[in-house]
């Protein structure tokens, strides 16, 4: 059970995505690059207002080839798809709190790239959502987006 944010974490996602029939099944054919900014917020535990974490995905032909996180991103004409999260959004769709699209459609999560692409995949986006929220065991160092252990813990952070 690997620490949101870690290494190993990354590289739990990336087998589980890869693991996962309805992935391979759900997600269009070619190859994506895909850019995902989370950005520290007030309401995050673990990354501070301003803090920067940018991951690199790479998928092709339904299989996770990479996710990794980098120090800054390359320039984002290298992507199909830029997904801009507060922390703490991205946090709780982690934790299974918020669905994914209803955060999307609601604007708390900027969204760059082909929509036609993701609408007409939609069903993947669940897929995508249920790995995170439900598959991944996530262990929450600082306490869960939500839970009194987590709001004492950014107490005192």
């Amino acid at each position: 059970m690997p620490a949101i944010y870690t290494t190993e974490w990354y590289e739990a996602l990336k087998t589980l995505l890869n693991e996962n029939p309805e992935v391979d099944k759900n997600a269009p054919r070619g190859v994506f690059h895909v850019l995902a900014k989370i950005v520290g917020d007030a309401r995050s535990r673990y990354l501070s207002v301003g803090e920067l974490r940018n991951f690199v995905v790479l998928l092709a032909d339904g299989k996770c080839l990479e996710y990794r996180q980098v120090d800054a991103p390359p320039p984002r004409k290298d992507f199909e798809f830029i997904f801009e999260f507060p922390a703490s959004v991205f946090e709780e769709v982690a934790a299974g709190q918020i669905d994914l699209i209803d955060a999307g459609l609601k604007g708390k999560i900027k969204i760059t790239g082909d929509m036609r692409i993701l609408i007409r995949h939609a069903e993947l986006v669940n897929v995508l959502y249920d790995v995170y929220a439900r598959e991944v065991e996530t262990i929450w160092p600082k306490g869960k987006p939500g839970s009194a252990d987590g709001v004492l813990a950014a107490a005192g952070r």
